[in-house]
């Protein structure tokens, strides 16, 4: 039983030094040695691809940078926005009483507080994006599985259960049968807002006689759409690759001398 927890330190630590930072380098590799494409650079080569007959069976790995264009902005449930897209959750929070005995046989009351999850939704519009090269839109399949979809928290508040009525979304809504432990509700936004500056990684693609970016065929290949900068992303993945490789050895060491200590 002795030996669990410095099998798992050991495992852990190797999982973070060779297979966590590896992926974290391979990320930062390909954002930094791709060269940014133009849309109209992008449609010019499809172009040629089809006057070859090549045309949707055509893809390319690609990097892009332009603003999001929403033909159809959706409004937020909760801050009444207009975005071009919204991933919203709603989690319930409760207070629960139960009533215990102490070591010494006192009748006491314990008060937890528990988050239960009612929703998490996502607009389903499609998202496209457009560059200064004025070269036309093209869409950005975000929905996709393997899409690193790095947007930031826009909205994030709890509002206590009798402040419920404020909100345009809640309006019709009765919380009455939530029960008098119902405390009140966390609503969070994180949102993609209209015209927002877009960086994108990801593999090109006629479909429908339209250019899309999606997942690659290689799965090493990160499929990136993010509000942040190059650079920041950059950075941020250069932090995280030393981190999977400090706390690994921290991690490693540290079940190694359990097992030394353990022995003796």
């Amino acid at each position: 039983m002795n030996i669990i927890l410095p099998a798992v330190l050991i495992i852990g630590g190797m999982l973070s030094i060779f297979y966590l930072r590896p992926k974290m380098q391979n990320k930062t590799m390909e954002m930094k040695f791709m060269q940014t494409k133009s849309i109209a650079e992008l449609r010019e080569m499809f172009d040629n691809m089809d006057n070859m007959d090549l045309g949707e069976d055509y893809r390319q790995y690609v990097e892009l940078k332009g603003n999001v264009c929403s033909q159809a902005p959706v409004m937020t449930p909760y801050s009444e926005r207009e975005v071009a897209y919204c991933e919203s959750g709603l989690t319930q929070v409760t207070e629960v009483k139960e009533q215990y005995r102490d070591n010494e046989g006192c009748l006491k009351t314990r008060v937890t507080k528990r988050d239960i999850p009612i929703s998490n939704e996502k607009t389903s519009q499609v998202i496209r994006m457009k560059d200064s090269t004025d070269a036309g839109e093209i869409v950005l399949e975000i929905q996709a599985s393997r899409c690193e979809l790095d947007i930031p928290k826009t909205f994030d508040r709890f509002e206590p259960k009798n402040n419920m009525s404020r909100y345009g979304y809640f309006s019709s809504r009765s919380y009455g049968r939530f029960g008098a432990d119902t405390l009140g509700f966390k609503m969070t936004e994180k949102t993609i807002e209209l015209n927002q500056k877009l960086y994108v990684i990801g593999e090109a693609f006629l479909s429908g006689g339209e250019i899309h970016i999606g997942k690659p065929k290689d799965s090493k290949k990160p499929f990136i759409v993010s509000t942040k900068s190059e650079e920041e992303l950059i950075n941020s993945s250069d932090r995280n690759a030393l981190f999977s490789l400090v706390g690994g050895i921290a991690a490693a060491t540290a079940g190694v001398a359990l097992i030394i200590y353990l022995n003796i």
